[in-house]
């Protein structure tokens, strides 16, 4: 008889931080929109359910189907629209995960459109529909709907993996998402470099050297151990934008999302964003979105809503 001995091994303590945010069913006309914009650290899923339904990824657009399927990688620019006559369903979500595993594949695999027919499309499609049903349930059940998320996260994450293991060590890129990690610090605790009037109306290469300081660029890539240079390039490369593009539409699309969910007044808003005086601040968001910050808090538009806040500091 063989005696046992003894061991002992420890596991660490596990709590994922993932979020189903947002899930929805939803028909809409012929002329419907949802203007493009980003999420951070977190992946959309959108399955067309009936009719067609054109989509905007980057500089890509793509027109999809009744049972097409679209995967938005995070901190990439995207948005929809309905062209044809009879409309368009799909079910809409989104989950926020900080797996950087997933989100490095997320970078390197995400293909974003996938017909019906794609081995991808096909491991989703089941996880994703018994989650729409189980989302009508009565009561809730919270546990049965995480269920489900992670058999989506994990679908994905199954299937990039193998998609990276058919690569060479040289096709595998550097995360470009700790660039933008570094960059959500700036908008969340402003700092004396990001504290600069901003002026430009759009996202082009032409605005890369006005409004912000000179330094806030370097001083991430110093934190992440790299050259500026090689810094904007492995973001560009990922993202189809520059880095100060990204921060950017973060305040942007921040600045919309505080003034149309929260009480917190304009001068506020204005100092949190790292503007140095409201006047300032009023000038950028016109720019944006084409009026005040005061009337656009009056008649928020419809499409806030695919908008979340960015997470406090930890």
């Amino acid at each position: 008889m063989t005696t046992l001995k003894a061991n002992h091994i420890t596991f660490p303590h596990i709590r994922p931080d993932i979020c189903l945010y947002a899930p929805h069913l939803r028909s809409v006309p012929s002329g419907w929109t949802c203007g493009k914009h980003l999420h951070h650290m977190m992946f959309e899923f959108l399955l067309v359910l009936e009719g067609r339904l054109t989509a905007f990824h980057g500089n890509v657009e793509h027109e999809l189907e009744a049972g097409d399927l679209v995967l938005i990688s995070p901190m990439h620019l995207h948005g929809y629209e309905v062209v044809h006559s009879e409309g368009a369903s799909f079910f809409d979500g989104h989950i926020i995960i900080e797996d950087e595993v997933l989100l490095h594949l997320f970078e390197n695999e995400n293909l974003a459109f996938y017909s019906k027919s794609h081995p991808l499309n096909e491991a989703l499609q089941p996880w994703i529909k018994e989650l729409m049903e189980v989302l009508q349930d009565s009561p809730l059940r919270p546990t049965k709907v995480m269920l489900d998320v992670l058999h989506i996260i994990e679908a994905i994450h199954s299937y990039f993996k193998e998609k990276a293991a058919q690569k060479g060590p040289a096709q595998q890129r550097e995360p470009a998402y700790l660039i933008a990690k570094e960059i959500e610090k700036l908008m969340r605790k402003p700092t004396a470099s990001t504290l600069m009037e901003e002026t430009s109306a759009s996202f082009s290469d032409a605005d890369e050297g006005s409004g912000l300081g000179s330094n806030w660029l370097e001083e991430i890539s110093r934190q992440l151990n790299i050259s500026s240079r090689h810094c904007h390039r492995l973001f560009r490369q990922a993202y189809r934008m520059s880095p100060r593009q990204y921060l950017m539409i973060l305040k942007q699309q921040e600045a919309m999302q505080l003034l149309a969910s929260s009480n917190e007044t304009i001068e506020n808003i204005a100092y949190r964003l790292g503007y140095i005086n409201v006047q300032s601040f009023s000038r950028q968001f016109a720019a944006w979105v084409g009026c005040t910050p005061g009337a656009f808090r009056k008649n928020t538009p419809e499409t806030i809503n695919y908008l979340i806040s960015l997470p406090q500091s930890k």
